[in-house]
């Protein structure tokens, strides 16, 4: 019986010890991220235009808005920051000019990273909306709108080809009536496009009017000897690309693309330079991030026809060079 008291006295006098013990380690708060720490990659069909994979570093803008009030998804006007990311593949370091922070209180931010940084693209993006001028050669990306905080950071984004990519090979089975490809140009192109900061998927917005509908020219074909091809030889490889929005020429058969085509010869064989006109669509339209084939044939009766359209993915160039 004695032992029996003995052992219970022993039992409760330990027990609040065990609790005494658990009290003081109660399960610790999360801390909260401060710096703004982010990775960005390139969307994989956009990496071609470089022909290297993004080897070198890339000068960006990221707008950011901040929450106001938690958790009213209120957020103020819109700054801007400077940023580069660093090249390569994949995820790479996003390195503000400035360093950012989260707020306080788990008040949430909203980035949306954009290309390119300098020029027009930085006119209006403090009204919550970014412009771009299209000149035929300069990728646009957007990342589209990313929201984080402290207590859930944003770690990583991806920039999206806002754009869409023509490919010209052009070929003759008679070169001598045609000399050389002084120009191509794309005809009445609106080159003026807007960027929505608020979109989650961004995509541009035609804003042209007057001089900004004017022709852009296809890069890396000036002064071209029209390529001659015989029956049964494979056709060669494109030889001049553009990059153009899909708004509101989007390539449909209601909105085809027009080019206007300069040569030495007038497609008889006479030294004369000569402007042809072509006009081409596909069943879907113009797809951004897809690269569109377009085969044009120099035939022996002074006419250029569209004998192939297609759509791939985009692919990468030889260039190192190519602007971006």
């Amino acid at each position: 019986m004695n032992n029996f008291i003995v052992t219970a006295f022993i039992s409760i006098a330990i027990l609040p010890g065990l609790a005494a013990c658990s009290d003081s380690n109660p399960t610790p708060e999360p801390v909260p991220e401060t710096a703004v720490c982010l990775e960005g990659a390139i969307g994989q069909s956009t990496r071609g235009v470089i022909g290297s994979g993004y080897e070198k570093d890339l000068e960006v803008c990221f707008a950011r808005q901040d929450e106001t009030i938690v958790p009213t998804e209120s957020y103020g006007t819109w700054s801007i920051y400077e940023a580069v990311r660093r090249g390569g593949k994949g995820n790479r370091p996003i390195v503000f000019a400035e360093s950012q922070s989260y707020p306080e209180g788990g008040r949430r931010i909203r980035l949306h990273g954009y290309y390119p940084a300098k020029g027009e693209s930085e006119a209006v993006a403090g009204t919550g909306k970014v412009t771009f001028i299209v000149d035929g050669a300069t990728d646009i990306m957007s990342t589209g709108i990313l929201t984080g905080s402290g207590y859930a950071p944003v770690q990583i984004c991806t920039f999206r080809h806002l754009l869409t990519q023509v490919r010209l090979v052009c070929y003759s089975d008679r070169t001598d009536s045609w000399g050389t490809i002084k120009t191509i140009e794309a005809v009445d192109v609106h080159t003026w496009q807007t960027l929505d900061l608020e979109q989650d998927t961004p995509r541009l917005d035609d804003i042209s009017l007057g001089d900004a509908i004017k022709n852009i020219p296809v890069q890396d074909i000036a002064n071209l000897p029209v390529p001659e091809v015989t029956a049964g030889e494979d056709l060669p490889d494109p030889q001049g690309y553009f990059l153009l929005p899909i708004s509101p020429i989007d390539g449909t058969a209601e909105h085809p693309l027009h080019l206007r085509i300069t040569t030495t010869k007038d497609g008889r064989g006479t030294e004369h330079e000569t402007v042809s006109e072509v006009s081409f669509h596909i069943e879907d339209g113009f797809q951004t991030g897809k690269s569109h084939i377009v085969t044009l044939f120099f035939t022996d009766k002074s006419q250029i026809q569209t004998t192939s359209v297609s759509v791939e993915a985009w692919t990468d160039h030889e260039q190192d060079d190519m602007p971006i």
